[in-house]
């Protein structure tokens, strides 16, 4: 029944089509005079009703959603009915300002604010808020005083991120003060502001980066604790997601140690691998499981794949032709820039042909490939000696001879239309072609001639054989068997199956697809894209079908599967927080994993990521930096917390490692703080050379005595790159006593670990150098995640792990000669390093930087005749340098002199204009003289004489 009635006034008879408006219970009702009705839901007004009396009328203005009118009311009745109508929205009003206040309660101030539970903060509390500023006073005439002391307060933060904001640090201020005893003995040390931060936010998403050294662990177990010890969550409704089965065990240990010292009587949460935890969820699923012996021997993955392999060579002659074509990826000369990239291509790329022969080009190598096929023997850049452009002898080098017919072929790098690559001048190199032509003409030799566009076209071998059957030389096809037997013995029919193996892992962890393989290797610029995904798909099918015969799956099956457990509802997600450890090196599929748990239960799981984005060393095995980097974007709004202060190592370690890391831009950023501070460098480097000699092993012992003269008992470590120069380093101490505890570590297994002292060596220029010039080939790196394009940026963060292994020093090995880029960089950015040899001195590594080729070093070398420096681009670039008398540094040579390029020194050598060799004094019946010191030989001497005062440097 009606409360209250307003009709329209006489002169809304005229106008209207309202019968009467009335207040029933919580609803107002408009009826009209077509027996229908509007109703509007009173607790849905956003404010006060307000009256307007006209004339000979009255107008309520609504505030729902539409902003309603309604007007031509009697002026009477429509005043009584608004006063009802705002006494009735009032009372309202004070309902859900008490809502908000409950809202408040419960979603921020006795829980840290989800980002799942701002919608309902918006509708209830902030939008509230909002309402009030625009109506103050009226608001103000009508509410109580406790409803209006607290919309004011809420008024004050009128930006609702800011309220946000001011909510969390509340919440979190008042969780510091009332869990400091807890913050204070949960570990042997307080934690810091920091760690406790991280235990108080328990947004739905949550990422923790924590720098070396910061304690993570202690952060992860605090966390756990806090919630048992809260009562947020019960021991089995927490998973902690360890990277490995040493890093589970390490935290179930830590978790119960401090569970005992906090004095909480507790069982230790579910702390698995994700491997661990496919597995459990598979069998909690009753899925059958059995795993494959690939998952855990390699040795048995490998065999396997070298037995499937070998069989198909044998047997099918297309599969055998793409296996030898495939052996390198394709390169196409015409796509480098500059001559800068063309040198860093051949420096890094060892091009060995099946006949033995180390070319310099994926070409070359494809044409001495086919020679060796049909039994053509031949030659690599042999001289040409004839006595026609004699003074060339010794100079000119034809690609390929082949001797038994007397035959030269060069390959010459043009297209059709004679252009060359971008940094090769067109004129200069087609009038060589030319002169080529002219020579072997003149000395009536044959010359044949392929080309680069014979490649392009898919013509490279059909112009071969026609050129060599039209000079009657005999192509004889190697049997299956015996091209099976020169690829074994050769060592690349290995060299391939490795390749293959980590392509076939790449595809597994990624879970690629067929078109996706293709796509992949299309987008990184490989040619022949398509013969390599065919390739591939061959070797991934055959994987399956004998994972398939063996009723068994591999780890990324277990994930595969476990995720679709929980896609399809056969396994009860028991969990109310999950906490992933190292999260900067998981994978996508282990990310899809989570997605599926946690979509699974919508906003009730919290989600807590621990890495740290300066650490992301696994990208080999699938690690995806970018769900660090990009969290935001590709896992979802989250709270941050950045651990920041270190107490593992000292204040100069963290300088020079967290500067160096920290170049790279894409990449947080980070400000460290130590424990521990000191006021000298305690990062040293070091060259390799023991009485002038590169000797790694004897520098390692000299640094390992200097460490145990100092402190006998500390602990040391000596960390590379590669294990095989720790293996060297190891044999040469292995008899060696120590009362120091001595460790060996790869850089990459060193994650994680520490000691009071650590060596790290290996830094030199080169594809086995650190940095790594080539860490994986093209094709492996395409099926790989995507990484950022900071010029080495996962080996930095890999020297970046090796230094803040160090609690005091950090002794950095390195090659002076073949100086690594990081040492350079070390070195002429003034890094706050102890440069312990004067080899490293800016005006030397400028001096030793080849001035013939972009990047090349010289580097002394001992030969037949003596000492001398060469280029470390020996396949590009033949410089050699004679060694100074006076200081032993490189000398170049000019036209009657050689001057040392050591700005310290400057001697200038005077050197024979006719023959390049020393000029000695020499005294006559007419005074002293210089003459050659090659006028005693008996071969090639040379009587050149000259005064002493001529050819040197004005």
């Amino acid at each position: 029944m009606a409360q209250y009635i307003a009709t329209p006034s006489w002169l809304g008879r005229f106008f209207t089509r309202i019968k009467h408006v009335t207040i029933e219970q919580e609803h107002l009702v408009v009826h009209f005079r077509s027996a229908s009705a509007r109703t509007f839901l009173i607790k849905d007004f956003y404010n006060y009703s307000i009256l307007k009396n006209r004339l000979f009328s009255a107008k309520i203005n609504l505030c729902d959603s539409s902003n309603t009118s309604i007007s031509f009311l009697n002026k009477a009745q429509a005043n009584t009915l608004n006063t009802a109508l705002n006494t009735r929205f009032s009372a309202l009003l004070e309902q859900k300002v008490n809502n908000a206040k409950i809202s408040l309660k419960r979603y921020a101030l006795d829980d840290f604010l989800r980002d799942s539970s701002i919608k309902t903060l918006n509708n209830d509390v902030f939008l509230l808020t909002k309402q009030y500023a625009k109506s103050t006073s009226v608001w103000q005439q009508h509410l109580s005083p406790s409803s209006i002391k607290f919309l004011n307060i809420l008024s004050t933060t009128p930006n609702t991120h800011d309220a946000i904001a001011q909510l969390r640090h509340k919440y979190e201020k008042k969780q510091l003060t009332l869990k400091n005893d807890f913050f204070n003995q949960v570990e042997s040390n307080p934690l810091t502001t920091e760690q406790r931060l991280a235990v108080i936010r328990d947004n739905d998403k949550n990422l923790i980066l924590a720098a070396a050294g910061t304690g993570k662990t202690s952060v992860m177990v605090a966390k756990s604790l806090n919630l048992i010890a809260c009562n947020i969550a019960k021991p089995e409704q927490i998973l902690v997601l360890a990277y490995n089965k040493t890093a589970a065990n390490e935290l179930k240990e830590r978790f119960i140690k401090r569970a005992t010292h906090a004095k909480l009587h507790t069982k230790e949460p579910t702390i698995l691998t994700f491997h661990a935890l496919g597995l459990k969820l598979l069998q909690s699923a009753k899925k059958p499981i059995e795993l494959s012996k690939f998952a855990t021997d390699p040795v048995q993955l490998n065999s396997w794949l070298t037995g499937w392999v070998s069989k198909k060579i044998q047997t099918e002659p297309q599969f055998l032709k793409a296996f030898i074509d495939l052996l390198h990826e394709p390169v196409d000369i015409f796509s480098f820039k500059d001559n800068a990239q063309y040198e860093r291509y051949v420096r890094d790329n060892e091009y060995r042909s099946l006949a033995g022969h180390k070319v310099k080009s994926y070409q070359e190598v494809l044409i001495s490939n086919w020679l060796h096929l049909n039994c053509v023997p031949h030659s690599y850049e042999v001289n040409y000696h004839f006595s026609q452009g004699a003074e060339l002898s010794g100079q000119y080098k034809p690609d390929f001879y082949i001797p038994q017919y007397d035959i030269y072929l060069e390959h010459f790098g043009i297209d059709r239309q004679g252009n060359t690559r971008a940094d090769i001048n067109k004129k200069n190199y087609n009038e060589q072609i030319a002169f080529k032509r002219k020579l072997h003409k003149q000395n009536d030799t044959t010359l044949l001639e392929t080309f680069h566009y014979n490649w392009v076209e898919g013509k490279l071998e059909q112009t071969l054989a026609k050129q060599l059957k039209q000079h009657n030389v005999e192509l004889t096809p190697l049997s299956n068997d015996e091209i099976f037997h020169t690829l074994n013995n050769s060592g690349q029919l290995q060299q391939g199956i490795d390749k293959y193996i980590k392509c076939l892992q790449a595809i597994r962890v990624e879970q690629l697809s067929n078109k996706q393989i293709a796509l992949r290797i299309k987008q990184s610029g490989i040619k022949n894209y398509q013969q390599y995904a065919n390739l591939l798909v061959q070797i991934h099918d055959a994987y399956i079908n004998e994972l398939n015969a063996q009723s068994a799956i591999d780890f990324d099956d277990m994930i595969i599967q476990a995720t679709k457990a929980i896609v399809s509802g056969d396994f009860n997600i028991p969990w109310s927080h999950i906490l992933v450890d190292e999260f900067q090196d998981i994978s996508s599929t282990r990310m899809a994993f989570l997605s599926a748990i946690l979509k699974k239960h919508g906003n009730g799981i919290r989600f807590t990521a621990v890495g740290d984005d300066w650490q992301a060393i696994y990208r080999f095995s699938g690690g995806n930096l970018a769900l660090t980097t990009r969290f935001n974007e590709l896992v979802g709004s989250h709270s941050l917390t950045m651990l920041q202060k270190t107490f593992r190592y000292n204040n100069s370690i963290s300088d020079v490692a967290g500067r160096f890391v920290m170049q790279n831009p894409e990449q947080y950023k980070k400000q460290i703080s130590t424990h521990t501070q000191v006021t000298t460098p305690q990062v040293i480097l070091l060259d390799d050379l023991y009485q002038g000699t590169k000797s790694i092993e004897i520098k390692v012992q000299q640094s390992i005595s200097t460490i145990q003269k100092n402190d006998a008992s500390a602990s040391i470590a000596i960390l590379s790159r590669y294990r095989y120069m720790l293996n060297s380093v190891q044999q040469h101490l292995k008899d060696k006593k120590y009362t120091n505890p001595l460790y060996f570590w790869t850089l990459h297994s060193a994650k994680g670990l520490e000691a009071d002292y650590c060596i790290i060596i290996g830094f030199e220029q080169g594809k086995l150098g650190f940095p790594s010039d080539n860490q994986n080939n093209v094709l492996v790196e395409s099926l790989l995640p995507v990484q950022d394009e900071f010029t080495h940026s996962e080996e930095r963060r890999l020297l970046y792990v090796g230094i803040t292994r160090a609690k005091h020093k950090a002794y950095l090995i390195a090659d002076p000669y073949a100086c690594s880029a990081f040492v350079k960089e070390l070195v002429n950015d003034n890094y706050p390093i102890q440069i312990a040899s004067t080899l490293f001195n800016k005006s030397q590594l400028k001096q030793r930087e080849c001035r013939a080729c972009s990047d090349g070093l010289i580097v002394p070398q001992t030969g037949q005749y003596g000492d001398y420096y060469s280029c470390t681009n020996t396949q590009i670039c033949e410089t050699k340098l004679r060694v100074c008398k006076s200081c032993s540094g490189p000398s170049i040579d000019k036209h009657t002199y050689s001057q040392c390029v050591n700005t310290e020194c400057k001697t200038q050598h005077p050197i024979c204009e006719k023959c390049g060799r020393e000029m000695r004094k020499r005294k006559s019946k007419h005074g002293e003289f210089l003459g050659c010191s090659g006028f005693a030989l008996k071969e090639d001497k040379c009587n050149n004489t000259r005064k002493v005062d001529i050819g040197q440097a004005p």
